[in-house]
């Protein structure tokens, strides 16, 4: 559209129109181009166009809108108000959206003109034929009508026509005058002559006008009377009631409407008469045009006669040619007119395509937005999918230690029968933290310590399982070394070490030793892994301002604020400008090479983002301000000519490859790569075109630069870029605690620049130096500004705290850093703007300065910008904070005092320039903001002398060879890594050695237990007695003698008995003391011993290492070179088993001290003693080896700290040299020996506290090891001494119950002797125990339990008990707990709990008739009781089994009542007690004398209460009685559960509520007619009303009014509101074509009767009366009627008949869930479906939409679902139990 309308105005204004937008804006906004448009079709004339200015003042611009708003009303073009305002703004789419407006009219009306002119053109050559008749025009009289008021007028009618006539004359003149004097002034140049306005001459009153004057005024003299107020209101009053009775009088009324009347009639004529007058006109006009063609025609042809033949031969071929001009005239017709069918058809053809093309990208849009929509919700649940089983894993695996950590813990316990010590529960709790199996991998753990041998391969398998248990082992290795090296749990000093004291002195001394370390550590593995180079800041001079300014609205502002600002040569840097700088600049040395064409229309057409091409135009317009600059002095701007150019005519062609461009141009050749392919200029090719830029300008102190930068991510390059600094990220920001996954945050983890980080880390010491990321982020520029406009400064909420949702990241990080300043304004004027200078230059600190100081003496007075006289505040400078803590410690952590907490609202603090002068930032020591702290921590440091290692220690720096830091860095990396894997390695052991203790008790009891328990030949000895003495003759066993001797028989064999236990506990305690023997506890204690004295041997080696270590750094720095000196370790004294000594080949004895230690040891277990601390016999020999390596430490500090103080004093004696006049020691000389002698001395003190905190290291790592010894020590012997004492134990509760087997068996056979009778029973005497067999009955059955008054359930044969009931509750709770279960489901509980069920102490779950069921039987069972559900409800059967009576409706609703005046806030909730008080139903059936009965009774209510309870001590009494609306009719119990729902009585039975529910359906139904009929008589009244006001604006009404007769009284009585209105007939008048046509209705039609029983309600209204049938009703039937009346059947209020639908689905759902809530497939229940279908036709009989209930029941479906179900029908459980039966 854009091209047509181009196309068309240059066609229209023959000349090119720019289309860029503030071109397009700035060139049509004055209206002068519309007017040309205008002119040129003719809208108006010349002298209408001369009346548009083309200049762009606000007033011509008003003035020429003003004149084309009405032009463009006459092409049906309007204007509002907003669009005036946006078109004089220069607003392109709108002034678009009007020329395609003016486009659409104007060649409409092109088209037509054409047509109009083709057909002139065409009747001109077509010869016309004369006039048929003559038309006369007939001055038509108008009837007259004088009233009193036009009588007057009628009486200078003559004057009235001639001052008519004279001013039409005056018009025509004024015509032509102004025609005449408009086309002198087209002549007349615009410029050339200056308008002037015309000065009236006023006009002179004549003597005779004056004279008359004079005569009028005598005539009638004005009256000056003094009235009160009073008389003037009443003059006035007066003057009113004339007014009034004059309007308000008759005559005025009828000559009002003679007037309407003849106003109308008159324009109806003049309208017709009009368009006769243009017809005859026009057909007048074609005739006489036609006969005047024949008459020149005619005297043509006679002319042509007179002439010779020469000229008649011309006239021929003149004829001819006029013939060929009419034939090419009809030729152009028709092939315009095929023409314009072809580009109409084109064009359609052209639309037609577009659309399809437009359907087709739609379609094939929405296909790729489904298939992207597809693409994510795949790729969505893929990555759920992902996660979940990430998840999923992690859970599941720590599931899985868990349970290994319960397994490996309940398997120790059961081990060791006792508390499971903290060792090994540590050492779980490590491996489950770091992810590990806690059960070892590898078994036995002693195997991984071994080696293949040479023949053998281990198998892969093997191999594999060694590797991970190894990886295991390391893990837990590196963990106890942590431990150990921080002294955590267990190695904490204050558990271990007893009268550990945490503040000492030697602690001190420690940690500043350890301190001290660290340095020296980490200066030399900066040493020999340096830091990588820093990234170096901009090459910029060092500016005294460098400020930011973003919201500046207008880029004419900068040209302003530039020329405030250049007295202090403070450059405006615009984004723009630095582009364009660089694209110039490619642009330049590329010459002689490629000709680069910067044209910013094909940036702009290739750009893809609108911001991108707002940047582009911003830059085209400042390359066209720069280029006329560029054009006049092209060297002063490119500075000299570029090597690369060749000033010849034939320039020469360099290759590209060998053209070297500056960084400038380097920028601008990718920004424009960039621009050509449509991409955006990223950030970092941004900030480095500014820097070069502000490079290029000279002799500027400082910069500020304009609407950038925008986004924090832009300030952290700029400022990366101008300072080699980059603030936090984004990320460190954030106070959001975002849950990545484990995986999401390796991928987004920060790969380091630095390669050395790893190797520059020490695990033993820390760095105390001062890290380079400790010191805090400080801005490069000085100051931040933020613009931002408002509507109304004094209404405007002033931000002060800057949060996430009131502002931006970069407005908040500014703020931190204390340079944000927001400005508020509603107009940017000279006093705004030289305040943004002000705060730019950093003029904010008390005193201020005035502005002539600060921009130049009337710089701001003269300066060309808008200013207010306005003294109202205009804007607002705030400087906000951040009130999020969290954030600002982030962006501040530790950076000194904020710049805002000590300076008042005016002041800022810039960075001081002293800081540019030192070249690395991040090694300055940071100052406080205030002098007073600086003072105050000035005058403590002298009081309080630091010690080396503190905080505040500064470090002596003398330089240390390279070469000699590389190998002492290289040293202490491999004593680290030595001390650490030896450290491990000892613990690793010391791990396997505790971990064999809890196997080897396990070892001792089971083989004591196999010892304790082998057998013996007891048995037999038992039954040779046996057999003996069963086979004696029965008559002698009688006798006494017999008797004695079988008892000596007995004694006898109890002796041999205890003789042979005796020897089994001796031959027990006998292996008990060989297992002691075997010294494996000794051996290993003898181990553990010898490891701890190898870490202590590890930590001494390790300290006399660290000692030369400090001795050869600390005499490198002073002598330069290290001394030659080295210190020789001492070896402790370890246990051996074997001496040394050996003889020939054979090797010698046992070790003495392990003969001694072994001797003691052992006799200390004999003798069951328990080892402690006191009588350890391995605790001396700890001891002499923690003593002995004290002593080599205390031997070794005391040698350095002699060298030390010789050194010492060697230093203090060298003193500078005093240089006198004759000397040439220079003083750099001198300064550099002093400074080297302060630092010597430093490094002494350092060297001093380093070995002494070694020292003390040493002593307290050497003291935890030996009490963790002993700790251990202590561990294993308790273990052990328990074990055996354990054994012991079982040795003697064994020998115990042998002993008492033996006496029982013995007194048993006693009484088999004593009584005389055969021992038949099986005796079994084995192990510690006697069985007898249980066959024999040795007690008589015990006698029936007395009577002790307690009362027990008399039930029948299939009765439960409650008690029974309550156990199948619980049951069926643990498989359903809401009571809903499978039918299926619970016919195999039935079974389950009928014919597997174990009886208890309880009794049996069910009583004795249900046990001959069969299983078969079950599922009859069920369906007889619940009918064909898939679900049951497994409550009701036991509401069945309780065999109580179901209740009535009345009954229930009673309850229900009760239970409502209890829970008074509707809850449905009721406690036990309130339940238990209330009386049911079924109470009444229990006999109050019987106890029994009375104790079921009270059960049967607490297991109703169980049953039902939803809460602890709560039940829902709602669910209860719904669980017994229970009837034989299953529609009965369902209207009693709706009636439940309710709290009233439903009708159900359609026989008992038809009349009545037949009567309220009328009545709703006659209430709907009586509003439809109430809307359709609204509606035509609204219509007549509507009529009416048309007839009375258009035109004249006749109304006749017609006679009817008038209604009797009693029609008055028996119709209410029924008004006796007349019908009219309406005649129209002809003049009014809009009006709707006559409706005549006869009186005779309109007249109704209704009937008797319709009398009192029935409301007929006016239109309703032509559909109303006439029905005559005699008077005698109307008693009759009054009779039937009489018996009409009321409504019962305590009856409810229509429910809600709610109530009815929430009962369904309640009741029948499985039905209604647990399958709502259609396919699978359609009785959702069917309900809904019902409902929907039964609620249109009520208004609000309920149903009644009668006929809801009788429906079909529902009938059949309620049959079915059984959930509504009373039923017997007995009865249903003999049909099974049977």
């Amino acid at each position: 559209m854009a091209e047509i309308l181009k196309e068309w105005l240059t066609e229209r204004l023959q000349r090119p129109i720019k289309w860029e937008a503030e071109e397009f804006g700035d060139m049509m906004k004055n209206g002068n181009i519309i007017a040309n448009v205008l002119l040129s079709y003719n809208v108006i004339n010349e002298e209408k166009y001369y009346l548009i200015r083309s200049s762009n003042a606000a007033e011509d611009l008003k003035n020429n809108w003003k004149y084309l708003t009405v032009w463009l009303k006459d092409l049906q073009v309007q204007l509002n108000d907003v669009d005036l305002s946006n078109i004089m703004e220069g607003r392109g789419s709108t002034l678009l959206r009007l020329f395609y407006q003016i486009f659409l009219h104007l060649d409409k009306k092109d088209r037509t003109d054409f047509i109009k002119n083709e057909r002139k053109m065409v009747s001109s050559l077509v010869q016309k034929k004369g006039n048929r008749f003559k038309v006369d025009k007939v001055n038509e009289q108008e009837e007259s009508i004088v009233d009193d008021l036009s009588k007057p007028l009628l009486d200078e009618k003559q004057f009235i026509e001639w001052q008519r006539k004279k001013t039409e004359q005056v018009k025509d003149t004024y015509d032509f005058m102004r025609q005449k004097y408009s086309k002198i002034l087209n002549k007349i140049e615009e410029s050339k002559t200056p308008l002037k306005p015309v000065t009236q001459k006023s006009q002179k009153i004549k003597n005779k006008e004056r004279i008359e004057m004079e005569k009028f005024a005598l005539k009638h003299p004005c009256k000056f009377e003094n009235y009160t107020y009073g008389q003037l209101l009443d003059l006035e009053k007066k003057a009113i009631e004339r007014k009034k009775s004059l309007i308000d009088s008759e005559w005025a009324k009828n000559y009002m409407d003679n007037l309407y009347t003849r106003i109308h009639k008159k324009s109806d004529s003049e309208e017709f008469q009009k368009q006769m007058c243009n017809v005859i006109s026009g057909s007048l006009w074609d005739l006489s045009v036609a006969e005047e063609e024949m008459k020149l025609d005619t005297e043509l042809a006679k002319k042509v006669m007179k002439l010779s033949q020469f000229e008649k031969q011309m006239c021929t071929q003149l004829m001819e040619t006029k013939q060929q001009a009419r034939n090419l005239v009809q030729n152009r017709v028709q092939a315009e007119k095929e023409f314009a069918d072809q580009r109409e058809q084109q064009f359609n053809q052209y639309l037609d395509n577009i659309k399809e093309q437009i359907y087709l990208e739609v379609v094939e849009i929405d296909f790729e937005k489904k298939r992207q929509n597809m693409l994510h919700k795949k790729l969505y649940a893929e990555k759920i999918k992902r996660k979940r089983q990430f998840y999923y894993k992690i859970c599941y695996d720590t599931l899985l230690s868990i349970i290994d950590y319960a397994t490996k813990y309940a398997y120790f316990r059961k081990l060791i029968g006792d508390e499971i010590p903290d060792h090994f529960i540590h050492e779980w709790k490590t491996l489950y933290h770091k992810q590990q199996p806690i059960f070892d991998i590898l078994d036995p753990m002693e195997n991984i310590l071994k080696e293949p041998g040479i023949d053998e391969e281990p198998a892969i398998n093997q191999e594999e399982i060694i590797k991970l248990e190894l990886n295991r082992q390391d893990i837990l290795n590196e963990n106890e070394f942590k431990e150990y090296h921080n002294f955590s749990y267990p190695w904490t000093l204050h558990l271990l070490i007893p009268n550990y004291d945490p503040e000492s002195e030697e602690r001190k001394y420690e940690y500043l030793g350890t301190k001290i370390l660290g340095h020296v550590v980490y200066t030399l593995l900066e040493i020999k892994y340096p830091y990588p180079p820093p990234k170096p800041p901009a090459n910029l001079p060092k500016f005294s301002v460098k400020a930011l300014l973003r919201g500046l609205p207008d880029r004419s502002i900068t040209i302003a604020m530039q020329i405030l600002l250049n007295l202090r040569r403070i450059h405006v840097v615009r984004l723009e400008s630095a582009i364009n700088f660089c694209l110039r600049r490619f642009k330049i040395e590329m010459i002689g090479c490629v000709d680069i064409d910067l044209s910013f229309d094909k940036f702009i057409l290739a750009a893809q983002e609108e911001e991108n091409k707002e940047l582009l135009r911003m830059m085209k317009v400042d390359e066209d301000v720069a280029s006329k600059t560029i054009d006049t002095n092209v060297n002063a701007i490119s500075g000299p000519l570029p090597l690369n150019t060749k000033q010849t005519q034939t320039p020469k062609s360099i290759p590209e490859e060998d053209i070297i461009l500056s960084t400038a141009a380097d920028l601008g050749k990718y920004a424009y790569e960039t621009l050509n392919f449509g991409n955006s200029l990223t950030d970092h090719l941004l900030a480095a075109m500014i820097v070069e830029y502000i490079k290029d300008q000279e002799n500027i102190t400082g910069f500020v630069i304009v609407n950038y930068p925008n986004s924090y991510r832009q300030a952290q390059i700029l400022e990366e870029t101008f300072s080699g600094c980059a603030p936090p990220d984004i990320g460190e920001l954030d106070d959001t605690d975002d849950i990545y996954l484990e995986e999401n945050i390796i991928k987004h983890r920060k790969k380091e620049i630095d390669p050395y980080k790893e190797f520059r880390a020490s695990k033993l010491v820390n760095d105390p130096h001062k890290k380079k990321t400790d010191v805090p982020f400080d801005s490069y520029f000085t100051c931040y500004i933020k613009l931002q406009e408002v509507e109304d400064i004094l209404q405007e909420f002033v931000i002060w705290n800057l949060t996430e949702d009131n502002s931006e990241l970069i407005d908040r990080f500014y703020a931190t850093l204390g340079i944000n300043y927001s400005m508020y304004y509603e107009v940017i004027e000279k006093d705004l703007l030289a305040q943004i200078c002000k705060y730019i230059i950093g003029d904010y600190i008390m005193p201020l300065k005035s502005c002539d100081k600060l921009f130049g003496e009337n710089v701001l007075s003269s300066l060309d910008f808008p200013s207010s006289d306005d003294k109202r505040t205009k804007s607002k400078t705030v400087k906000p904070e951040i009130s999020n803590g969290k954030y600002k410690e982030r962006i501040r952590r530790g950076s000194r005092t904020s710049k805002m907490s000590f300076n008042n609202e005016l002041e800022v603090v810039k960075a001081p320039d002293s800081n540019e002068d030192i070249p690395d930032k991040t090694t300055i020591l940071l100052e406080t903001a205030s002098g007073d702290n600086e003072s105050k921590s000035i005058t403590s440091n002298e009081d309080l002398k630091v010690l080396a290692g503190e905080e505040n220690w500064v470090y002596g720096e003398i330089p240390i060879a390279e070469i000699i830091g590389i190998a002492l860095a290289t040293c202490w990396e491999e004593i680290e890594k030595t001390y650490i894997r030896d450290m491990q390695q000892l613990f690793l052991a010391k791990r396997l050695q505790m971990n064999c203790l809890i196997p080897y008790t396990r070892f001792i009891k089971d083989k004591m237990e196999q010892i304790i328990s082998l057998p013996s030949h007891k048995q037999d000895l038992v039954s040779d007695f046996q057999k003996d003495y069963n086979e004696f003759e029965s008559d002698w066993r009688d006798i006494d003698v017999t008797k004695n001797e079988w008892h000596c028989r007995v004694k006898e064999l109890q002796n041999k008995l205890y003789h042979i236990c005796d020897e089994r506990k001796l031959y027990a305690q006998q292996q008990r003391q060989v297992l002691i023997s075997e010294n494996w506890a000794m051996e290993e204690l003898t181990t553990m011993v010898n490891t701890f004295i190898s870490c202590i041997q590890t930590e001494l080696n390790r300290s006399i290492l660290t000692f030369q270590i400090l001795h050869d750094f600390y005499f490198a720095m002073i002598k330069h070179m290290p001394s030659n000196d080295r210190l020789c370790s001492k070896d402790l004294t370890k246990i051996l088993k074997e001496s040394e000594e050996t003889s020939g080949s054979r090797k010698g004895g046992e070790d003495k001290l392990y003969r001694q230690l072994k001797a003691a040891f052992q006799d200390l277990q004999l003798k069951n003693t328990k080892v402690d601390y006191s009588n350890n016999p391995f605790n001396f020999v700890i001891e002499n080896n923690v003593k002995y390596a004290l002593k080599v430490i205390k031997d070794t500090n005391d040698a350095y700290r002699s060298l030390i103080s010789r050194e010492y004093s060697e230093i203090a004696k060298n003193s500078p040299p005093i240089k006198k006049k004759d000397e040439n020691t220079s003083e750099e000389i001198i300064n550099y020996e002093e400074i080297f002698k302060q630092n010597a001395l430093k490094c002494i003190e350092e060297w001093t506290v380093a070995i002494n905190g070694e020292m003390f290291r040493v002593n307290l790592r050497l003291l935890a090891l030996q009490y963790k010894c002993y700790q251990d020590m202590k561990l294993f012997n308790d273990h052990i001494y328990r074990t055996f004492m354990d054994v012991q134990n079982d040795i003697n509760i064994y020998y115990i119950n042998e002993i008492k087997a033996v006496d029982r068996l013995s007194k048993y056979l006693q009484m088999a002797v004593e009584r005389g009778r055969k021992i038949t029973e099986t005796l079994i005497l084995e192990y510690d125990g006697l069985t007898i067999d249980p066959n024999l009955l040795q007690f008589a059955p015990p006698e029936p339990p007395t009577d002790k008054g307690q009362i027990a359930q008399v039930v029948q044969d299939t009765d439960f008990k409650v008690g029974q009931l309550a156990r199948l509750r619980t049951q069926f709770k643990i498989v359903a707990p809401t009571g809903i279960i499978l039918q299926q489901a619970f016919i195999y509980l039935l079974q389950d709990f009928i014919f597997f069920g174990k009886e208890s102490c309880e009794g049996p779950l069910f009583p004795e008739a249900w046990k001959r069921l069969d299983p078969e039987h079950v599922p009859k069972l069920v369906y007889l009781l619940f009918g064909d559900t898939t679900y049951v409800d497994w409550r009701e059967f036991l509401i069945y089994c309780l065999n109580i009576r179901f209740p009535v409706l009345g009954e229930l609703l009673e309850v229900r009542g009760n239970f409502r005046c209890t829970d008074l806030d509707s809850t449905e909730l009721i406690s036990r007690d309130d339940f238990l008080i209330e009386e049911l139903w079924f109470e009444q059936d229990f006999d109050p004398n019987d106890k029994c009965s009375q104790l079921r009774k009270n059960l049967t209510k607490h297991f109703l209460f169980e049953l039902f309870e939803t809460a602890q001590n709560k039940m829902n009494y709602s669910a209860f009685l719904l669980a017994f609306c229970k009837s034989i009719d299953p529609i009965e119990g369902f209207s009693t559960a709706l009636s439940m729902a309710v709290g009233k009585k439903i009708c159900f039975r359609l026989v008992e509520c038809q009349e009545v529910m037949c009567n309220m359906i009328k009545l709703k139904k006659y209430k709907a007619e009586c509003l439809a009929c109430a809307l359709k008589c609204t509606g035509q009244f609204l219509d007549k009303l509507i009529t009416n006001v048309v007839n009375t604006c258009e035109g004249t009404t006749i109304i006749e009014l017609a006679y009817t007769e008038p209604f009797s009284m009693s029609d008055k009585k028996g119709k209410k509101g029924r008004s006796t209105i007349s019908k009219a007939k309406t005649i129209e008048s002809t003049q009014s074509a809009r009006l709707p046509k006559t409706q005549n209705i006869s009186a005779s039609k309109s007249k109704t009767t209704q009937s008797a029983t319709d009398v009192k309600t029935t409301f007929i209204c006016k239109p309703c009366e032509e559909e109303t049938e006439t029905v005559h009703v005699k008077l005698p039937e109307k008693e009759d009627v009054e009779e039937e009346h009489k018996s009409e059947p009321q409504v019962d209020p305590n009856l409810v008949y229509a429910v809600n639908q709610d109530v009815i689905w929430n009962v369904l759902q309640i009741c029948l869930p499985w039905n209604f809530v647990l399958l709502p497939e259609e396919k699978v229940t359609p009785y959702v479906q069917q309900v809904k279908a019902v409902m929907k036709c039964l609620e249109v009989d009520t208004d609000n939409g309920d149903i009644y209930v009668c006929k809801f029941v009788t429906d079909s479906n529902v009938c059949k679902l309620l049959h079915k179900v059984k959930k509504f029908t009373v039923l017997n459980l007995t009865e249903i139990m003999c049909n099974v039966f049977l």
